[in-house]
């Protein structure tokens, strides 16, 4: 967690009382639901069910959880930019919906920038460089190497839009590297050919792939974010490793339909920094491979404003064009 989050985190703990008197009248008085834009079982959908659960003692109203699945998260987004701006909508936010999709579809029902404002962070998934132990290459200065000396012989695999970004940004950041892509249906057979040597390189969510880094048959040679990920504490960061400037973590939180009164998104954020403490809450991140976040409004809202800003460029540099 960052300095700024985590002030955010230690002033919201200190003053919850403050927090609460200012969501205006007597607000919340019946239901909230979260709009969950992907099916459940994946991480967007337990990161925001986990805490909607807890949400209801504290707001005093049952929190329902609605998955509403479609189109790369667009469906549900545009469900909740379109309704009321009053807090009883809530959005699990994640990049894709949020952060990517503006600048990979020509249209979307809804402005992401105008029409969805963040509420509080929950969690964060950390993205490793991951390759096969037979590649022979124990560092990322090894693996660019390699690279350079056999251009357009190493392949990636990517399963979707996030996957192909994630290597994108580390070819451009790493000055240029010749590699070959190649387009899978999920995640489940790539890694199958990634263990079979057939693919070199993946830049994918941690959690998938740890159980092959201890049995020794991928390696693990950055992470993704800014700071190393306590379940891979000896791998360095893409700066460390290097790649100055590289970024890039999955993440889930809240948002909220443009225009929900700040008061009310700060009472929300100020509950899920309280709920982000259980020892119990933060045990089952950690077992999905979640490191917890939390936050203030306005610390989402500026971290939603960089990633749209960095994968804007990762998508002008990749020559990515608009479908």
């Amino acid at each position: 967690m960052s300095p700024t989050r985590r002030s955010a985190l230690a002033l919201s703990l200190l003053a919850p009382g403050l927090a609460r008197a200012q969501a205006p009248g007597n607000w919340p008085t019946r239901p909230l639901r979260v709009v969950v834009p992907f099916a459940p079982g994946g991480t967007t959908d337990l990161g925001a069910r986990l805490v909607a659960e807890r949400l209801a003692g504290p707001l005093g109203q049952q929190v329902a959880v609605e998955n509403r699945t479609g189109a790369f998260g667009i469906l549900g987004a545009d469900a909740v930019a379109k309704s009321a701006p009053d807090g009883y909508t809530l959005f699990a936010a994640s990049p894709g919906p949020m952060a990517v999709n503006q600048h990979v579809y020509r249209t979307l029902p809804y402005d992401p920038e105008r029409d969805l404002v963040g509420v509080s962070m929950i969690a964060a998934i950390p993205y490793v460089m991951a390759v096969p132990a037979s590649l022979g290459v124990n560092t990322v200065e090894e693996f660019i190497r390699l690279a350079r000396s056999r251009p357009g012989t190493i392949n990636f695999a990517t399963s979707g839009m996030a996957s192909r970004l994630t290597v994108e940004q580390f070819r451009a950041r790493a000055g240029g590297l010749d590699l070959e892509m190649v387009q899978y249906r999920g995640g489940a057979p790539a890694r199958t050919d990634l263990l079979a040597g057939r693919i070199q390189l993946v830049i994918e969510q941690a959690p998938a792939f740890l159980e092959d880094f201890a049995r020794g048959t991928l390696k693990p040679l950055a992470v993704g974010g800014r700071q190393r990920f306590s379940l891979l504490p000896n791998v360095p960061t893409m700066e460390e490793a290097g790649v100055p400037g590289y970024e890039a973590a999955a993440w889930v939180g809240y948002a909220a339909p443009g225009g929900t009164p700040i008061e009310i998104r700060r009472r929300i954020a100020s509950e899920v920094d309280r709920i982000l403490q259980v020892a119990e809450v933060r045990d089952r991140l950690a077992s999905w491979g979640c490191e917890p976040v939390g936050g203030t409004p306005e610390d989402m809202d500026r971290m939603l404003a960089e990633e749209r800003r960095r994968w804007g460029e990762v998508v002008r540099v990749a020559g990515i064009e608009k479908e």
